[in-house]
């Protein structure tokens, strides 16, 4: 009896170790998955912590922009930033004290020149002729005709303006929702593109007023007649880039989301002939991104389209103004070094050249940048293509076919209502165009003063 006691009460024991130490095996693989999922939640609030950062000052640089724009009368709509879902999001309204401030402005803008063109015909300077003085006052008129169809279109199409922007911020966040493909590096990128653009356009300003005043002691007076248009032009091009800067790293997105679908997981190490190609068997879920893809890029297009429609009259209005700047400006520098004996001086010499710069700048950032995004959305057909090339399925193969065919029957332009595509392309031919009316007008002036020095060798003969 005692030994069987004996017995139980050593297998008791042994059955007591042997729970106790599956409790401490069992504890030990519970301790690492909770520590997984504590490094899991704090990798995650690092990662919404990195991106909501570059996000927030993205969107205290949008209102400073909307504020600036507004005062120019580039922004007649009304915004409200709203916070949902620890997301800042902003909502863009319509306004009418946006429109009775555009009214005000364009009248202020007609009433100056009973006070800028006087000024200017009285207005004393070096190598002053009647030809200079008539460019003046038909860039006077222009600039202030500009102006004013700018800030009437922006009026009319305040509501065209309002939907472009909620589009893009709404698939901006669908973007950021679905793939967070976008390190905040990249943005930052982008963001430090567009604020070094708008701070050379600055600089440059800061420029030309003062060497403007160093070679004519310029008073705000004459600065209606040019530096206000010319400005307000600028500006109205350089909100243009800025919006074609964002949807074009939109367009980059999809672009580097579609070549994510091909990647597999296994790569093969192994070195491939030239006529082995890869094989990619696409899951549903694949699938359904690939869905989710075309979308945002037919949305893309579409917004791109609107944005071409809504700028298309003003950058036609204010290419037209720029080109007329440009042919005075370059006559300017160019008729004293060819029909005179004195050489421009120093002050006057840079301040033509800061003014060609100054004019030629928001033209270059434009048709640069409509380069770029039109170079990526002809990338998007050679990506679809790369993939349909690998793909496995019926499902998959007729969905980048259908995809294919979209991008075929879609073409995107951004013009100037129609007349010419602002590409690289217009920039070479503006130049050209300025160049061969520079030639004309020289040898107009060339041809007058020679007449005009043989008439007075007659009468004194």
């Amino acid at each position: 009896m005692e030994e069987n006691s004996h017995c139980k009460n050593v297998a008791g024991s042994i059955e007591n170790l042997v729970f106790m130490d599956v409790n401490k095996i069992s504890n030990f693989f519970k301790k690492p998955n909770k520590e997984n999922i504590v490094t899991e939640k704090i990798n995650k609030q690092k990662v919404n912590k990195i991106t909501s950062e570059p996000r927030k000052n993205s969107f205290w640089l949008l209102r400073i922009a909307i504020i600036f724009f507004k005062l120019l009368g580039l922004a007649t709509f009304a915004h409200r930033v709203v916070t949902q879902k620890n997301k800042i999001s902003c909502i863009f309204q319509y306004s009418e004290f946006g429109i009775v401030y555009n009214v005000v402005i364009g009248s202020l803008m007609i009433a100056s020149n009973y006070v800028s063109i006087p000024f200017r015909v009285n207005m004393q300077y070096e190598n002053k002729t009647n030809l200079t003085v008539g460019i003046e006052i038909l860039q006077t008129v222009l600039g202030t005709l500009v102006i004013c169809a700018i800030l009437l279109s922006y009026c009319i199409d305040q509501r065209s303006l309002v939907r472009i922007a909620n589009r893009l911020m709404n698939v901006e966040h669908e973007m950021d929702r679905l793939y967070r493909l976008y390190s905040p590096l990249r943005r930052q990128r982008v963001l430090g593109t567009q604020i070094i653009a708008c701070v050379l356009k600055i600089c440059l300003l800061i420029f030309l007023l003062t060497t403007e005043v160093m070679a004519f002691h310029a008073s705000p007076v004459s600065w209606l007649t040019d530096i206000v248009p010319t400005f307000h032009v600028g500006w109205l091009l350089i909100q243009y880039f800025l919006l074609v800067t964002v949807i074009q790293a939109d367009f980059d997105d999809v672009n580097r989301a579609i070549q994510s679908l091909s990647r597999t997981n296994t790569p093969d190490i192994r070195p491939q002939s030239l006529y082995q190609t890869r094989r990619i068997v696409v899951s549903n879920s694949t699938v359904h991104q690939l869905l989710q893809l075309r979308d945002m890029h037919s949305h893309l297009c579409e917004i791109s389209e609107n944005v071409s429609d809504f700028y298309s009259l003003p950058v036609l209005c204010a290419i037209t103004f720029l080109f007329l700047t440009l042919i005075y400006n370059g006559y300017y520098l160019i008729s004293p070094l060819l029909m005179a004996d004195e050489i421009l001086k120093y002050e006057v010499l840079s301040n033509t050249i800061f003014w060609l710069i100054f004019l030629i700048y928001p033209i270059s950032l434009l048709a640069n940048r409509i380069t770029k995004i039109l170079n990526e959305i002809r990338k998007t057909g050679n990506v679809v293509h790369s993939l349909l090339s690998c793909a496995i399925g019926k499902e998959t193969k007729s969905e980048l076919k259908q995809f294919s065919l979209q991008l075929l029957h879609r073409k995107i332009q951004f013009t100037a209502n129609g007349y010419f595509v602002l590409d690289n392309t217009f920039l070479h031919s503006l130049i050209g165009t300025v160049v061969t009316y520079l030639v004309i007008l020289v040898q107009f002036q060339m041809g007058s003063s020679c007449s005009s020095r043989s008439h007075c060798n007659y009468t004194r003969e």
